[in-house]
């Protein structure tokens, strides 16, 4: 009786082609398929949609800018969307389930009050200035992007020196730039501010340059960009004070291959306390091997495309800026750059609902 059980055993086995191999077979089509993918030579871009009254009136303009600029990521860079349960059910229209977090930041911005430096993370504290010259709403802002890296587990340093993420300029290596903005805002001289910002940021070579807007923001990621370890971006300016930023530039990096590139800025206002950021090509986010670039439905952002991809071998991804520009930021300000283990489990975080 055994023996005839074991033979009928084997005859069902043979006719499945392999008891194992079914079994293996239906597991491997269980197998979860995600969008973004972790790996070393990506990066993770975060944005956020927004949940703040201040935003009321341009809300679908910043949801429909955001689903833009994630497609524009995906299959490149790793993208998280964060946002309250209303921006979700919006962005899920359109974009994988599977990079949206629930998640509500204090402000869109947020370049200015995560971290810098995505390989070796480090937050300054939020400047006033990017909340309307109020400390205490830059500071409570801030305090928002703490208590949601903590809920993840996510540590990195900080330093009490106040220095916005927009006026960070770096190649992720070993050169920073920053405006002269940094110098005032910590009552520092330049040869003391370049100290403590090697050490910091563990970069050999830092520039600090004049701003082209002193009573605004004055980030020099509007001015300047980074498209290779030893190839700086800058806007053309008018002299004098173009020869003032060259010649810092050249100063801090001996030997740095400088492309001037055309600039129109608006001079329209959203809202007094801000310059509008539309026109700046500048404002790019730069990752190992995309350069996403705002663009304004100009002829000149064409020029400008050309110009930058002649000179570098990563690929430029234009990305219309015009929906958020006028607030006086764009692509770079509005995402924050992140890598390694943080960048893993924010990406991890989005996957389990």
């Amino acid at each position: 009786m055994k023996l005839i059980k074991s033979i009928v055993f084997f005859i069902f086995c043979l006719s499945s082609i392999s008891c194992y191999g079914s079994i293996s077979i239906n597991k491997e089509t269980q197998v979860k398929t995600y969008t973004n993918k972790h790996a070393d030579n990506r990066q993770l871009i975060v944005i956020s949609a927004p949940s703040d009254k201040y935003y009321k009136d341009v809300y679908q303009q910043i949801i429909t800018f955001n689903i833009a600029y994630a497609k524009s990521i995906l299959g490149k860079d790793n993208v998280v969307v964060l946002g309250d349960k209303k921006a979700l059910k919006l962005l899920e229209k359109e974009l994988p389930k599977d990079i949206l977090l629930e998640a509500t930041m204090r402000d869109i911005w947020m370049r200015d009050f995560t971290t810098v430096n995505p390989n070796k993370p480090i937050q300054f504290r939020y400047a006033a200035s990017s909340q309307g010259g109020s400390q205490r709403d830059a500071d409570w802002v801030q305090k928002g992007f703490v208590k949601f890296t903590d809920k993840l587990g996510i540590r990195y340093k900080y330093t009490d020196l106040i220095l916005d993420g927009g006026n960070l300029v770096d190649n992720h290596q070993d050169k920073a730039i920053v405006t002269e903005r940094f110098l005032e805002d910590n009552k520092l001289t330049k040869a003391n501010a370049k100290k403590e910002l090697k050490k910091l940021l563990d970069v050999s070579k830092v520039a600090i340059i004049p701003a082209d807007d002193v009573d605004g923001l004055a980030h020099a990621d509007g001015m300047a960009m980074f498209i290779d370890e030893n190839t700086v971006v800058v806007n053309r300016y008018n002299e004098p004070f173009r020869s003032q930023v060259i010649k810092e530039l050249k100063f801090a990096f001996p030997g740095i291959k400088i492309i001037e590139i055309a600039v129109n800025f608006d001079e329209e206002v959203w809202d007094e306390r801000f310059s509008s950021a539309c026109g700046i090509n500048a404002n790019s986010l730069v990752t190992n091997n995309f350069i996403y670039m705002p663009v304004f439905n100009t002829d000149l952002d064409n020029r400008v495309v050309k110009t930058i991809q002649r000179n570098t071998t990563k690929q430029v991804v234009p990305i219309n800026a015009e929906n958020v520009c006028f607030m006086g930021g764009s692509v770079r300000c509005l995402g924050w750059q992140i890598a390694g283990e943080p960048a893993r489990k924010i990406i991890e975080a989005a996957r389990v609902k």
